[in-house]
């Protein structure tokens, strides 16, 4: 169920949904007036902010991403804790959340919000900037839970700073019937993509790290280790494909129209759209897969992160704790039917929805979990240099 108690349609992913409601690029209020995007190059913190005197009252607030938690958890965390919870889906896109708050945060002042959940690489910006409280573990005992594969990114390699909140793979979608109409085997490897019965019926995506990643792991390179030079095959790949009209355009998340149209063939996607439109009620949702490449895929996580600016540490660590509990995350998950980065939901969901505990594009078995791979922590000078060529290329 949305926000409004009404249950999303089917077909429409989380991401497709702030597209068309327009809250992508749209304005976020903290208690007043919209803030003004900063301008200006990326620039690191020469310090942490020092998080300010703590209150004794017991209340929390919290930015999330729409669509991205079922309508029961916060109260029942609110009266299993007695944690007032301001609970808000004010987190529309990263680098606009981003240009809303750095103005506040880069003085070190509270934005109205204790825990943000930021995607992987803003995450590690906000780190660098030093705007993120160090979590106290002994208060999060439940963080044994997080799953082996995520307990150590390269942007927070001991989890001091962040936990995820959900994670989701990125990989190749693709109509299996439009497939075998061209006389082709289904992809297994993003390079299938080349094929020339594809032309000008595949996409890419324009979230640098997923697209460049996909085709680094293609080229036997490994995206958790990335530099300009061992990506640089990878971006020759791309600019050909883009150029050569291979690539029909790059997309964000529009390219679920296109699949479900039968616009396209194939797809660079990310799983929870894939299950979303094989949910959705179009004649091609029975014909919509998704497949890991075999050289491997791409993992993202969207991530609690406890604001240094906060007054309210613990009670954000509390709420951590919470959700890391395998119960309260089955409940979450089996709303927003991404991956959730705790051990022991796949069992708590059986009991609860058998359908998405034996989905493996929500519970993915380790011979999936295996495959996956989170892309570099990048310092700013470095993510310059990547966006710089991949931007080259969208604009050609």
């Amino acid at each position: 169920m949305n926000r409004a108690g009404m249950k999303r349609p089917a077909g429409l992913s989380r991401r497709d949904f702030l597209a068309r409601a327009g809250l992508i690029g749209g304005a976020v209020a903290f208690g007043g007036p919209a803030l003004l995007s900063a301008c200006g190059g990326i620039k690191v913190a020469k310090g942490q902010c020092t998080p300010p005197a703590q209150s004794t009252s017991k209340s929390l607030s919290i930015s999330n991403w729409t669509l991205y938690i079922d309508e029961k958890t916060v109260k029942d965390f609110s009266k299993a804790t007695g944690i007032k919870t301001d609970y808000n889906e004010d987190f529309n896109d990263n680098e606009e959340y981003y240009g809303k708050v750095r103005p506040i945060l880069g003085q070190c002042h509270s934005i109205g919000r204790d825990i943000i959940v930021p995607t992987d690489w803003m995450a590690n910006r906000m780190i660098l900037l030093g705007w993120a409280a160090k979590l106290d573990k002994t208060k999060i005992p439940n963080r044994v839970n997080l799953l082996d594969s995520l307990q150590h990114p390269s942007f927070d390699p001991n989890r001091d700073y962040t936990m995820p909140w959900q994670s989701g793979m990125t990989g190749i979608a693709y109509n299996k019937k439009l497939v075998a109409q061209l006389g082709l085997k289904p992809p297994k490897s993003v390079k299938d993509l080349l094929a020339k019965e594809y032309k000008g019926r595949i996409t890419f995506l324009t979230e640098m790290r997923d697209t460049v990643g996909l085709w680094m792991l293609a080229n036997g390179q490994k995206p958790e280790d990335a530099t300009i030079a061992t990506a640089q095959k990878a971006f020759d790949d791309i600019k050909e494909a883009s150029t050569s009209g291979q690539v029909r355009r790059f997309t964000g998340n529009d390219y679920a129209d296109d699949l479900s149209n039968e616009n396209i063939v194939a797809a660079l996607a990310w799983s929870g759209d894939v299950i979303q439109l094989q949910a959705g009620k179009k004649a091609s949702a029975k014909d919509l897969e998704f497949v890991v490449p075999e050289e491997g895929g791409m993992l993202f996580s969207d991530n609690m992160l406890v604001l240094a600016t906060s007054d309210h540490i613990a009670d954000a660590e509390a709420w951590i704790n919470y959700v890391y509990d395998p119960v309260h995350a089955a409940q979450i998950t089996d709303y927003v039917e991404y991956i959730s980065p705790v051990k022991g939901v796949s069992a708590e969901l059986e009991k609860i929805d058998p359908d998405i505990a034996h989905n493996p594009l929500i519970t993915p078995p380790d011979n999936i979990l295996s495959r996956l791979h989170i892309f570099k922590k990048l310092t700013p000078e470095e993510e310059q240099q990547f966006n710089d060529k991949f931007n080259a290329i969208l604009n050609a």
